[in-house]
């Protein structure tokens, strides 16, 4: 996945957080929005600790974030076993795995990564809103 119109200069592609990012969220089924949660903050957490590294050594934090990221997609296939957590979230672990592997090129694609993520999540809690009459 390219998140950049422009990497150079760190433009992000039109549509991205828009049409992009809506149709991953109707592709998302089979999930519950806390076992999405769930996964979005533990990319949250690896993101916090990459900054914090990243004050003394990007190179390094980044070198570190990558297999966390690597571990990440095994625990996704690991969720997907029969009777998982996921075993009817194929569309789920298709797009983390997309992302994460998108993420782990370059520091700069991994906070892309993380907007892009955040923006499906936003569209995934106002559809499942929508199906449950604004509910939760």
């Amino acid at each position: 996945m390219e998140f950049y119109q422009d990497r150079q200069n760190k433009i992000l592609r039109p549509g991205l957080f828009d049409t992009d990012a809506r149709k991953d969220a109707d592709g998302v089924q089979g999930i519950q929005s806390s076992q999405f949660r769930n996964y979005f903050h533990e990319l949250r957490t690896l993101e916090a600790n990459y900054e914090r590294e990243a004050k003394a050594n990007s190179k390094l934090a980044f070198a570190k974030l990558v297999p966390q990221l690597e571990l990440l997609k095994a625990k996704l296939a690991y969720g997907q076993r029969k009777n998982g957590p996921l075993q009817n979230a194929g569309g789920f672990v298709s797009l983390m795995n997309r992302l994460i592997d998108a993420g782990k090129k370059s520091p700069e694609d991994f906070e892309a990564m993380m907007q892009y993520l955040e923006a499906v999540l936003a569209y995934f809690y106002a559809k499942e809103g929508q199906n449950q009459g604004g509910r939760r």
